[in-house]
């Protein structure tokens, strides 16, 4: 019997079927049926889909973090308004507020994130640029926990048409929020349980050192499909920079080109992997095969 070609990772001898007088194997093609995909084969578009999905999961985590959302909603918030014409504005104000017996943190009128004050003393004492750096930073750390309801007053729902200004801002802080941090986080983790446990299924329904090379080749799928993605993203960041001079449109592009670059570098490492193990695999894999050729007896042809 011809052993399975090992240029083909996924190829299983077929099994013997009894037809009343002997056993034989049956030729591939011969049933009407359409093909189905083998088990092996199942398992690695499984585990292409699901680590590239992971890939992606973890660009997001890893942009919905305090450490890059926070910066970014200080960015936002600034671009929104402008915060130091305000404060030039009220500046006697609040000074004179701070500067009265008992008084507490001073608010500044027509900022417009909402529970956000000045402290005492760093009204008295700091200068305009230092409020300006508080105010954007205690705002925007009230954004990335609360998300955009920080923007309205207590109890107020806001609505806006879908081509506002503000929906997509508000979408855009939601998006950037501890709320869809966590739910970032756990998915990548799901993801990754996943990948492994495919990984696990494709090298046991595989046989030999064909095995190594289906999941090399299946993580190879992977990463070419995260980073597809991410250069999708970081064609519409280019867009965005191109197409408009908004300061907020501008870093929401900022955003989606940092959050794009995440997954292409890790696909260009996630492929690499990829190469390392199907590659030799795959020699290895064709050096049998052409042992196991050498080494079956030749076959008599009839007198």
């Amino acid at each position: 019997m011809r052993p399975p070609d090992p240029r083909d990772p996924f190829a299983t001898p077929p099994a013997p079927v009894y037809t009343g007088e002997s056993f034989e194997r049956p030729v591939p093609g011969d049933r009407g049926d359409r093909p189905r995909l083998s088990p092996a084969r199942r398992a690695a578009v499984g585990l292409a889909l699901a680590s590239g999905l992971w890939l992606l999961a973890l660009a997001a985590s890893q942009a919905t973090s305090a450490t890059v959302a926070v910066p970014f909603l200080e960015r936002t918030i600034g671009a929104l308004g402008d915060v130091p014409a305000l404060l030039q504005m009220h500046e006697p104000m609040i000074r004179a507020t701070a500067s009265l017996p008992g008084s507490e943190d001073a608010a500044v009128p027509g900022f417009p994130v909402q529970g956000v004050a000045l402290p005492r003393i760093l009204a008295q004492q700091g200068t305009r640029e230092d409020w300006r750096a508080a105010l954007l930073h205690d705002s925007a750390l009230a954004t990335y926990e609360r998300g955009p309801a920080v923007f309205a007053p207590g109890g107020v729902a806001t609505t806006s048409g879908i081509f506002s200004t503000s929906l997509w801002v508000r979408l855009v802080m939601r998006l950037t929020s501890s709320e869809t941090h966590r739910a970032a986080w756990l998915l990548a983790w799901a993801l990754g349980i996943a990948t492994l446990a495919l990984a696990a299924v494709l090298l046991a329904v595989t046989e030999g050192p064909r095995r190594f090379v289906a999941a090399g080749l299946a993580l190879v799928g992977g990463a070419m499909l995260a980073a597809v993605i991410g250069l999708l993203g970081l064609l519409v960041a280019m867009l965005l920079s191109m197409g408009s001079g908004s300061a907020f449109v501008g870093e929401v592009g900022g955003l989606i080109r940092t959050v794009a670059w995440a997954p292409v570098h890790d696909a260009a490492r996630l492929g690499i992997a990829g190469i390392a193990i199907a590659v030799p695999a795959a020699v290895v894999a064709a050096w049998l095969a052409r042992a196991e050729d050498d080494d079956a007896p030749e076959e008599r042809s009839p007198r």
